[in-house]
């Protein structure tokens, strides 16, 4: 377990009784929801790494923002790239839709003020998911605020959001370093990345023979300490600033 854990485990509301949880609320009725998926990132990372990248961010913002976190659902919505190994995601967007309404509902049901869902999992089919919930609730008018959130669309951040690649092999360095075996991949030197006119994110990177398959975006093997600190600070700077727009 991580410093940063061990500090925040009195924020994650499946460690807690029901006078503790209570309490917690009653200086800031809000709670986070960190969202990922089981999907294939490389040979370098695990299959949780969304789940793993939303909860870390949403404790650390927690933080800063009062409220609690709930654990981390590593379901998301299947996408292109549902073929690859171990990517185990939901196939029915009605399926995954009524998971969040449930958690939702017996949170108001609660008397929770808002609820932040977070995603670290940003495929198309999961992106237009989470529009779709946030215009439906916005129409209910219900007591619960809720904003939906995702890590690819931060405010103040340079870096693209990718699959595997270079900003998520950054993020999860820097919460979970343990995770991040970068040396499971080919030498760089000797096995450079191999993609036609630039495009990191070709067809041929699905292809199980390319040295980067599975991977889509900036060669992970590119990373830099310093600047995967300066893009998770960007990150939960800009989740604390459109938490408390």
């Amino acid at each position: 377990m991580q410093d940063w854990e061990s500090r925040l485990a009195h924020l994650r509301i499946e460690r807690l009784r029901p006078k503790q949880i209570e309490a917690a609320l009653a200086l800031r009725s809000m709670v986070y929801i960190p969202l990922g998926a089981l999907e294939y990132h490389g040979h370098h990372l695990p299959i949780g790494l969304d789940a793993m990248t939303a909860h870390g961010l949403c404790l650390q913002a927690c933080e800063q923002t009062g409220g609690l976190v709930m654990p981390p659902l590593y379901y998301g919505m299947t996408g292109s790239i549902g073929h690859h190994p171990w990517t185990i995601c939901v196939e029915k967007e009605e399926t995954l839709k009524q998971l969040y309404l449930d958690t939702l509902n017996r949170l108001s049901d609660f008397g929770i003020e808002q609820a932040v869902l977070f995603t670290g999992h940003f495929g198309r089919r999961q992106m237009a998911l989470m529009a779709e919930l946030q215009n439906e609730w916005d129409a209910n008018a219900s007591s619960l605020r809720l904003k939906c959130l995702s890590i690819s669309d931060l405010p103040g951040v340079a870096m693209p959001g990718d699959h595997g690649a270079l900003f998520e092999t950054s993020v999860l360095a820097q919460l979970h370093p343990d995770r991040v075996h970068l040396n499971e991949l080919p030498d760089q030197t000797e096995f450079p990345a191999n993609d036609p006119d630039g495009d990191s994110w070709g067809a041929h990177r699905r292809d199980p023979e390319n040295v980067l398959f599975g991977i889509l975006g900036d060669d992970p093997r590119d990373y830099q300490p310093e600047q995967a600190q300066a893009l998770t600070q960007a990150l939960l700077k800009g989740v604390v600033e459109l938490v408390e727009a």
